[in-house]
């Protein structure tokens, strides 16, 4: 994974967490879906200044991670994130980014590069 998609989604993260704390839930929110989207687009080896041609949202890039079958609380999330990236449930935003995070690092622990 290249360096840049970790540098972006710590950073997207931090702000959610930011913006949490500030009462933002709007910008929680939507960092949180920002911070997602970069750790998946990093799993998958996306080049982080281009692919501009490649363009997928949070629940497909998921499916992809996991070989078209993710687990349930990952599609769950995904979705969830996709639907509330400007909402106001910055809560579940960021519980749902964290997961995500946690479960696309397991898995690219478990898997092989190809």
């Amino acid at each position: 994974m290249h360096p840049k998609w970790l540098e972006r989604h710590f950073r997207h993260l931090h702000q959610a967490l930011a913006a949490l704390e500030e009462g933002d839930a709007t910008a929680a929110c939507y960092n949180a879906y920002v911070s997602a989207e970069a750790l998946a687009k990093g799993a998958l080896g996306y080049h982080p200044y281009g692919q501009a041609e490649s363009i997928k949202r949070l629940p497909a890039l998921v499916r992809e991670i996991f070989g078209g079958n993710p687990p349930p609380d990952a599609e769950k999330c995904a979705q969830c994130l996709e639907r509330e990236a400007f909402s106001n449930d910055a809560q579940t935003c960021i519980k749902c980014a964290e997961l995500l995070a946690d479960l696309i690092h397991n898995h690219l622990k478990t898997t092989k590069p190809t």
